[in-house]
């Protein structure tokens, strides 16, 4: 644990540095109050980034990628509804230590996806410049390339796994604007209290 958190400061670290502006996703909106969850807390993407990076890194048309953008837009309140976190880390544990990817619902491979990425995003080990934006395209990426790894799921198909991968990193990046998100400071961006809440997972 203590290994895993050096690491995650040195991620936010190196996240700091790469990133001094805090116009678009801190300053009022990080240090907003703890029950001021509106439509204005929530990350703003640019849309056809998100789409054109996870079309790029991932296994799947865009559509594929647009629509689970547009079904997390659609389920805004789902966004504050706790997650499941036994849950998760048990699917993340059945895709990625014992390779049974296939035994889970889409919507479990999706948030196991998602955990994997911020995994690789809080240890230092994602691509350089790493943003809110990037973080959902690759975990959506990495849902469509798990999904045809497995050959399939349980139930549910293809595009329930990406939607279950871009609403957990949601919930995550809303909720961690309330967790305490010091770890970081404001030029964070709110990914501080990723941290601290990936931090649950571990």
């Amino acid at each position: 644990m203590d290994n895993f958190m050096n690491l995650a400061k040195q991620g936010i670290q190196a996240y700091e540095r790469s990133h001094s502006d805090v116009s678009k996703t801190g300053g009022q909106e990080y240090n907003s109050p703890h029950h001021a969850t509106n439509a204005y807390d929530r990350p703003q993407f640019d849309d056809d980034e998100v789409v054109h990076t996870a079309s790029r890194e991932g296994s799947g048309d865009s559509s594929l990628f647009s629509s689970a953008l547009s079904f997390i837009k659609q389920n805004k309140g789902e966004h504050e509804q706790p997650i499941d976190e036994e849950g998760v880390q048990h699917a993340h544990r059945k895709a990625y230590e014992e390779g049974s990817a296939g035994s889970l619902s889409a919507g479990s491979l999706g948030s196991a996806a998602a955990l994997q990425v911020i995994k690789q995003f809080t240890s230092g080990n994602g691509s350089s410049g790493s943003s809110q934006s990037q973080l959902i395209s690759l975990a959506m990426a990495e849902a469509s390339k798990l999904f045809d790894k497995s050959g399939g799921t349980s139930s549910g198909n293809k595009q329930d796994a990406v939607n279950g991968a871009a609403m957990t990193v949601m919930k995550l990046l809303v909720q961690s604007k309330f967790g305490g998100g010091a770890t970081g400071g404001a030029n964070s961006g709110g990914l501080g209290g990723l941290m601290s809440l990936a931090s649950k997972f571990m």
